[in-house]
C-alpha cells in the first residue's frame, strides 16, 4: 500500500571548487510514487568543473538527542548521540547503491539508480547538528559517465532500518535483477549443494608478498613456495571424511602456474611443484568421489608482465592512455606489479577461454574469481575497447555468467552488487572488523555505533555471505567473532594458510589453519568440523529472508527470518531470557524452530 503523500522538498547542492571555495545551490526534488528524487544531468555536473559535490536533502537533518538512526549499505549504523564527528563511506565504498536514515519526521532510503556505486554516504555532526547526504568525488565530478538520479523512498517515522533495507530488496527482485535461492535451487542442484555446505579454501602455493621483484620474468621470478601439493589435498579430503564432514566445497587457491597471483591472467599449466596437471585432475576426481564439490580460485581483474598472455593492449588505460596499475602502483603482489585488465578484454580474451578449460579439468561448484566485487566497476579509456563503468559492470557480469554456466555458480571477494544476478557468494560482505566501530564509539571517538546486517537483510536467501574478514576461520577466532557470524547468517568459510604475507597485516587475521604435519592437519580439520556442526543447525536459514533485527538489551541481538524463526545472540556474561527460553552467556539460540 502506498503510504506516501506528495510533499515539497529540495536538496542543497554544495559544489567544492578547485580553489576550495564552496558554491551552494538549491534544487527542487521531483515527486514520484514512493517519495521524491533528484535528477542531475551529466551536462550540469560537467559545467560546474567542481572537485566534489555534496547533496543534502532538506529532510536529512537531525539534532543530537532526537530519536532515529542512519546506516550505510555496508551496515555501519549510528544514532544522533554525538556533538561532533563524521562518517564517510569512502575507503569502505558502498556495496549497494543505497543508504538510509530516520528521524522524528520520517524515515528514508536513498537509492542511486543512475551513476550507481560512485555516490558515497556522508554523515556529519557539528555542534549536535546532524546532516546525512551523498558525496561525489573529483573523478566523477570531472568526468561523469551518465546523469545522476537518486530516489528518496519515504516511510513513516519509526520504520526500522531492516524495513528500509527491504525496500531495496524488493527493488532488486521486482526489476528482475535477482532471484531467490528457493527458485534457483530447483534448477541448479550444484548451487544448492554448495550453499548448504561450508567452503574450505586451500592455499597451495605462492611467491613472496609483497614481491621483491616489481617486473618479473622467468629469469628473475622469485621462488614458488609449494605448501599443499595435489597429493596433500587428497589427505585433507581423507581427514575431513574421517572426522565426519559430510558436505563441503573445496576451493584450490594457488593451484595455477606461479601459485597464488603468480602469473595472471595465465592459469595453465598448473604449478609443477604441486604435481602438475595430471595430479590436479587426480585430486579433483578424488574430492568429487568423496562427495565434495571442488572449485578453482581465478583472477580476471589484474595481470602481470610475467604472464605468457601479457600484452599491454588488454590492460586498462587511464584518461591519459597509460596502463593503470592496481592501487596506483603502490603495491606489489605475487607476480610483481599488477595492472588492471579492461573488463571487456578480460571477458572476451580470458574468462571466455579459461573458465571452460577449468570446467574441463573437472572443477564443479561456485567458481571463485578474485577481487572484482570488492571494487567499483572500472572504466577503460583505450580507444580500441572503450568501456564506461556501466559497460564494465556488464562485462564482469557476463564473465560471472560463464562461471555459473560451466561450474555451477560465481563467487568473488566482497559485496558490491553491480551484477547481483550472477553473484552467488561473497567471501566477506564487509572488509573489516565490526568491533572497531563499537570500541571507537564507546571511547567517544566515532559517530558510528556498530554494524548491523543491512546487506544481509537485502540478500540473505539470494546471495550467501561470510560477513567479515574477522569471521574467516571463525572457530579459531574469539567468541565475539563466532557470535557475530551467527548473528549475520554466515555461510562459513575456512582457509588453510590464510596468513601468507611476508610482511604487513594479514587481513583475515593472524590465526591460521595449517597442515604441515599430520597432527596439524587433524587439529585444523577438527576446527572445520566445529563450524560444520554449527552450520548444520542453521544452514536452512540460507533460504530465508531476514525480516527483522533488533537489540533486545545491551549486548543481546535478535535476527528474525521469514519462516518465523529467530536467532538470539547473547554477547554478555549473563544468561538472557527470551520467548520463554534462556540464552546462555556468550551463546546463541535458535528460537521458534518448527522442526
Amino acid at each position: 500500500m502506498n503510504i506516501v503523500a506528495i510533499f515539497a522538498a529540495a536538496a542543497a547542492l554544495n559544489w567544492t571548487m578547485p580553489d576550495g571555495k564552496v558554491v551552494t545551490e538549491t534544487q527542487e526534488l521531483v515527486p514520484f510514487e514512493d517519495g521524491v528524487k533528484l535528477e542531475l544531468s551529466r551536462e550540469k555536473i560537467l559545467s560546474m568543473k567542481a572537485k566534489r559535490l555534496d547533496i543534502i536533502p532538506d529532510f536529512a537533518h537531525a539534532k543530537k538527542g532526537e530519536g532515529g538512526f542512519w546506516f550505510s549499505s555496508y551496515g555501519v549504523y549510528g544514532e544522533y548521540d554525538c556533538d561532533n564527528g563524521r562518517y564517510f563511506a569512502g575507503s569502505e565504498r558502498m556495496s549497494m547503491p543505497m543508504f538510509g536514515w530516520s528521524n522524528p519526521r520520517g524515515a528514508w532510503l536513498a537509492v542511486v539508480t543512475s551513476m550507481k556505486y560512485f555516490v558515497r554516504e556522508t554523515v556529519s555532526a557539528k555542534n549536535g547538528e546532524y546532516a546525512v547526504g551523498g558525496t561525489i568525488e573529483e573523478n566523477l565530478c570531472r568526468n561523469p559517465y551518465e546523469d545522476l538520479v537518486i530516489e528518496y523512498h519515504r516511510r513513516p517515522a519509526g520504520t526500522s532500518y531492516i524495513d528500509l533495507a527491504k525496500i531495496y530488496r524488493k527493488y532488486q527482485i521486482d526489476r528482475g535483477e535477482v532471484r531467490p535461492f528457493r527458485e534457483r535451487f530447483a534448477e541448479n542442484k550444484v548451487l544448492e549443494k554448495a550453499i548448504l555446505a561450508p567452503e574450505v579454501r586451500i592455499r597451495q602455493a605462492w611467491k613472496p608478498v609483497p614481491s621483491p621483484v616489481i617486473h618479473q620474468a622467468p629469469e628473475n621470478e622469485p621462488e614458488v613456495r609449494a605448501m599443499i601439493t595435489f597429493d596433500r589435498v587428497k589427505d585433507i579430503v581423507d581427514e575431513m571424511k574421517r572426522q565426519g564432514i559430510g558436505d563441503a566445497e573445496l576451493c584450490l587457491v594457488g593451484w595455477n602456474i606461479g601459485g597464488h597471483d603468480g602469473r595472471w591472467p595465465q592459469a595453465f599449466p598448473s604449478e609443477p611443484k604441486l604435481g602438475g596437471d595430471a595430479k590436479l585432475k587426480e585430486a579433483i576426481r578424488y574430492a568429487k568421489d568423496a562427495g565434495y564439490l571442488i572449485v578453482p580460485h581465478g583472477n580476471f581483474f589484474e595481470g602481470y608482465t610475467i604472464s605468457e598472455d601479457w600484452d599491454g593492449e588488454w590492460a586498462l588505460k587511464d584518461e591519459n592512455g597509460f596502463m593503470l596499475p592496481t592501487r596506483n602502483g603502490k603495491v606489489t603482489w605475487g607476480g610483481g606489479r599488477p595492472y588492471h585488465m579492461c573488463p571487456q578484454r578480460a571477458y572476451e580474451k580470458f574468462a571466455s577461454r579459461d573458465i571452460p578449460r577449468m570446467a574441463a579439468f573437472g572443477f564443479k561448484g561456485i567458481g571463485y574469481f578474485d577481487v572484482v566485487t570488492i571494487c567499483e566497476p572500472l572504466a577503460c579509456n583505450d580507444p580500441r575497447h572503450p568501456c564506461s563503468p556501466a559497460d564494465g559492470a556488464k562485462f564482469w557480469g557476463a564473465a560471472a555468467a560463464i562461471s555459473k554456466r560451466d561450474l555451477g555458480g560465481f563467487a568473488s571477494e566482497s559485496s558490491n552488487d553491480y551484477f547481483a544476478g550472477n553473484l552467488d557468494y561473497v567471501l566477506y560482505a564487509h572488509f573489516g572488523d565490526p568491533k572497531k566501530f563499537e570500541d571507537a564509539h564507546a571511547a567517544g571517538k566515532g559517530i558510528a555505533k556498530r554494524v548491523v546486517p543491512i546487506w544481509q537483510a537485502v540478500y540473505n536467501g539470494i546471495i550467501a555471505n561470510n560477513p567479515f574478514t574477522t569471521t574467516m576461520n571463525v572457530t579459531i577466532k574469539d567468541r565475539y567473532a563466532q557470535l557475530k557470524a551467527v548473528e549475520f547468517s554466515t555461510r562459513p568459510c575456512f582457509y588453510f594458510y590464510a596468513k601468507f604475507l611476508s610482511v604487513g597485516e594479514n587481513w583475515m587475521g593472524n590465526e591460521d589453519l595449517g597442515c604441515a604435519t599430520d597432527e596439524e592437519l587433524k587439529r585444523s580439520v577438527a576446527k572445520i568440523k566445529q563450524g560444520y556442526d554449527v552450520y548444520q543447525k542453521l544452514k536452512h536459514l540460507q533460504l530465508e529472508f531476514i525480516e527483522s533485527h533488533e537489540e533486545l538489551a545491551p549486548g543481546v541481538c535478535r535476527t528474525g527470518y521469514s519462516n518465523g524463526e529467530s536467532v538470539v545472540v547473547n554477547y554478555t556474561n549473563k544468561p538472557f531470557e527470551c520467548a520463554g527460553e534462556s540464552v546462555g552467556a556468550q551463546d546463541w539460540k535458535l528460537v521458534g524452530a518448527k522442526r
